[in-house]
């Protein structure tokens, strides 16, 4: 009787296989191939982040010792081969500010905007843009320096850009503004924070003009 129970629970079980067989195969597969697929993205990422911070920090010191060429081919290997790498934005923002050094304010401005075009995080994104705004502010800019910043969501980033627009304001010669924006910068000033002695002399400075 014992046989007998034995063999129609095999038969029962190759009747399961033959059924259920090809799923579960198929299960097994793709949670391994999930499994190792991960582990390969995993390694993989790491090793592009390791890639781009030797780089990154290859480019820096080019750019300490001086070696703009050597510096250029960095920043284009970082740009083309971890364009999406944050290392590939900071490298962006090493190479603006090279390039002020040189007074080659039309490539800093580049470097800058394909930084602002590849941010991937919102910190990053307010950090392009008022570097951008400034050196556009520098370069007589003006228009564009304020349609920058009157674009963006401002965020934490609120008190610094109202400071800016206040800078750019007193360029364009409206300085009824300026003090507006400056105010209203020292105003969103963090909490417990005093106003930074730039501003304060800005404020101060238009206060005497009125």
């Amino acid at each position: 009787m014992d046989y007998a129970t034995d063999e129609e629970r095999v038969e029962e079980l190759k009747k399961w296989w033959k059924e259920n067989g090809t799923s579960v195969i198929f299960g097994v597969v793709l949670g391994l191939s999930i499994l190792f697929g991960w582990r390969w993205w995993g390694d993989y990422q790491l090793n592009q982040s390791v890639q781009a911070s030797t780089l990154y920090n290859q480019l820096e010191l080019s750019i300490q010792q001086k070696k703009p060429e050597q510096a250029d081919a960095l920043s284009q290997k970082l740009s083309t081969q971890f364009e999406s790498h944050a290392y590939a934005v900071y490298a962006s923002m090493a190479m603006a500010k090279m390039k002020v050094d040189e007074k080659d304010i039309a490539a800093a401005q580049t470097h800058l905007q394909w930084g602002l075009d590849h941010a991937k995080t919102p910190e990053l994104n307010h950090l392009l843009t008022l570097r951008l705004a400034r050196l556009l502010l520098t370069n007589n800019e003006v228009d564009k320096a304020y349609a920058l910043v009157d674009s963006q969501n401002q965020n934490q980033f609120a008190a610094s850009y109202e400071e800016l627009k206040g800078d750019i304001l007193v360029k364009k010669g409206s300085a009824d503004l300026a003090f507006l924006a400056y105010q209203k910068a020292a105003l969103l000033a963090p909490k417990g924070s005093a106003v930074s002695p730039a501003l304060q002399y800005k404020i101060d400075d238009l206060t005497r003009s009125q």
